[in-house]
């Protein structure tokens, strides 16, 4: 569940490491995700795409937890 922010848009913060987090945006349908560090990229993606990776996180999420729990098949 995306938690509670400052302001109107933000979904959710992911914090990376100390230094690097990304951040997701939706206002409408725009739905904007920007990886910040050093550098910082943005990018905007339609509602196909946002739920193909939402998607593909999901799945590779669930397989490295069956890696990491032994059950890898």
């Amino acid at each position: 569940m995306a938690k509670e922010v400052d302001w109107p848009g933000r979904v959710d913060e992911i914090e990376i490491s100390e230094s690097a987090a990304i951040t997701v945006e939706q206002i409408d349908e725009e739905i904007t995700a920007a990886i910040a560090s050093a550098v910082c990229v943005h990018f905007q993606v339609t509602v196909d795409q946002a739920l193909k990776l939402s998607r593909a996180l999901a799945v590779a999420a669930d397989n490295a937890a069956k890696y990491l729990s032994g059950t890898q098949t």
